[in-house]
């Protein structure tokens, strides 16, 4: 007796942007969901997104917490993570404004938007035209933000403290630019990125306690109520189904 074929799987593929965007573009992207409704299990990164959806153009602000991605049979998604430290002033906004939001690119860019969706919605290459319109604006990253992204993103992270102590620049302040940069201060960015960072170990072949602790958890305990916390998961079922 034959089997019916499985139904398509959704598929996920990154890329890095041409040399010459990558001080403002992190990675380009595509999402193609399969056959059945999905809702993939978007994690925060500190990043800001510009989507394409194949009808409109939105921006996904920074997440404080997981959020699932409901998603119709087939859709496909083409995005540009823009690389940190940029999206304020790229969008000409502070962050904190669009912290947990999906929301249509033309409430913060305006007519801009129009033009560009018009163009998306005539069949262009839709990575290749959002790389244009960002190549086309004279934006460079904030320096000093960038630089805190690189640092808490790294194995070797400092405190905070430490952190603002060589920028020149007090906690609060530090706080404030995170706002504007981030949409969220120093705290949650580092545990965020905290957690990146273990999925980034722990993906391989180091068991899940020492990538914690690599990745700075105190211990095992301090992992399951970040995890918790930021997914609602377990460390392991996190790991199982959205690890690196």
């Amino acid at each position: 007796m034959s089997r019916d074929p499985e139904p398509p799987a959704s598929a996920y593929a990154e890329g890095l942007p041409p040399a010459a965007l990558r001080d403002r573009v992190k990675r380009v992207w595509c999402f193609q969901s399969g056959d059945s409704p999905v809702a993939p299990l978007i994690l925060p990164d500190g990043c800001v997104d510009l989507i394409w959806d194949g009808a409109r153009l939105f921006i996904a602000g920074p997440d404080q917490q997981a959020m699932p991605a409901q998603l119709a049979p087939g859709a496909t998604l083409t995005g540009l993570r823009l690389a940190p430290g940029v999206a304020h002033r790229l969008l000409g906004m502070p962050m904190q404004a669009l912290a947990d939001q999906r929301i249509a690119a033309e409430a913060v860019i305006g007519p801009r938007a129009g033009a560009l969706e018009r163009r998306l919605a005539d069949g262009d290459d839709p990575a290749r035209t959002l790389l244009a319109a960002v190549g086309a604006r004279s934006v460079q990253p904030d320096p000093h933000m960038a630089w805190v992204f690189a640092q808490l993103s790294g194995l070797a992270a400092p405190r905070l403290p430490e952190l603002a102590r060589q920028l020149g620049l007090s906690e609060r302040s530090l706080h404030r630019h995170c706002l504007q940069a981030f949409g969220y201060g120093p705290k949650v960015l580092d545990r965020v990125l905290r957690l990146q960072r273990w999925l980034r170990l722990a993906s391989g072949a180091v068991p899940l306690t020492p990538a914690a602790l690599d990745a700075g958890y105190a211990d095992a305990t301090h992992l399951a109520h970040d995890v918790r916390r930021l997914t609602g998961l377990t460390p392991t079922s996190l790991l199982r189904d959205h690890g690196h």
